[in-house]
């Protein structure tokens, strides 16, 4: 484990970001006294800023393109060479795509582990009506505040669900790679390194975990989001603000797993058999006690299974799942009944 560490370490060096853990948020909150902040429309993140002393900062209630050109303008008349993005994953992302056009520093300071991009060189902005994934630059330093995640809740369970649903994503590069598409190995190691540190009970291998599924990304997000990433895109376009990124990835998961297994006769020779991935995730919630989390937005009243007829027409330009199976004749009643009678 140790070898591991300092092996993603080193890769961290090479690219110049600097990880600081505090068991207290605090120390985190006096250092970045007096830069410019970009924070979520949370009442949690609002009030522990307020509380701290800080009085202006810029809020993010959508994680747009939109958002970041109005950030933009009002930090333009401002000399400032480093903002600082805390909170959760929209007021990340925003912040990543403003260091990225401004040429300036990033920190990155989520106060919950609720995904994995914490640390990625891309983010997931809102053009229009569609979320797309854009190129942009790692934060120079990363805040981690141990006591704020310990006690983060469902947005810890999103996390985990975030991290689990690496396992599809392999397969997914795996059946890609039986159709000639390359991979690089350092990738697929470290989004399957991040699996292994899921049940640790040690809060900081939670947060190596989803730092190696951020640099596994450096290049695509495609080693760690693949078909169950385009079920949450799904779900969320439909569902908009009401379930969390990686809980939703989580659903997603059992679902792309499911049809794998359905379909177990179509594939050979990838990754996991697909026969046993399925069962395999549903153990991995349940030891991290996440599977009735990742449930709900199938058992909410508007779910509609119909929707996910549309799966194959997501993000079609990415071979997975939804390529080789056409989502238009999948039984989805009967796949969806079964994940929920789960238990």
């Amino acid at each position: 484990m140790k070898g591991l560490f300092f092996k993603v370490h080193t890769i961290l060096k090479e690219r110049g970001i600097k990880i600081r853990f505090f068991e207290n948020e605090k120390k985190a909150l006096k250092i970045i006294k007096g830069k410019e902040i970009i924070t979520n429309d949370s009442e949690f993140t609002v009030n522990l800023l307020q509380e701290a002393g800080f009085h202006f900062f810029h809020v993010v209630d959508r994680a747009s393109l939109q958002t970041v050109e109005i950030i933009k303008e009002e930090m333009q008349s401002l000399q400032t060479k480093e903002i600082v993005a805390i909170g959760g994953g929209k007021a990340i992302d925003v912040g990543k795509k403003i260091a990225a056009d401004l040429g300036i520093d990033l920190i990155s300071f989520p106060t919950a582990p609720s995904h994995d991009g914490l640390i990625s060189r891309n983010c997931s902005l809102y053009i229009g009506n569609k979320r797309k994934t854009i190129p942009a630059v790692y934060p120079k330093k990363l805040f981690i505040p141990l006591n704020l995640w310990r006690n983060s809740g469902n947005l810890r369970k999103a996390g985990i669900c975030d991290l689990i649903s690496n396992y599809v994503a392999l397969q997914d590069i795996s059946l890609a790679e039986r159709k000639g598409e390359k991979f690089k190995s350092l990738y697929k190691f470290l989004s399957f390194e991040a699996t292994k540190l899921i049940n640790s009970s040690k809060e900081k291998h939670l947060a190596y975990a989803l730092i190696f599924s951020g640099l596994a990304m450096e290049e695509t997000s495609r080693y760690c989001s693949g078909s169950e990433h385009e079920v949450e895109r799904l779900i969320e376009s439909k569902l908009t603000n009401t379930y969390l990124h990686g809980q939703l990835a989580g659903t997603g998961t059992l679902i792309a797993s499911r049809v794998y297994a359905e379909f177990k006769d179509r594939f050979s020779n990838l990754r996991f058999d697909p026969k046993k991935l399925f069962n395999f995730v549903v153990e991995e919630m349940k030891k991290n006690n996440v599977l009735d989390f990742a449930l709900l937005p199938l058992k909410d009243e508007r779910f509609k299974t119909e929707w996910l007829k549309e799966l194959s027409a997501v993000r079609p330009e990415r071979y997975t799942l939804w390529n080789r199976i056409n989502s238009q004749e999948v039984n989805w009643d009967k796949i969806i009944e079964e994940i929920k009678s789960l238990k």
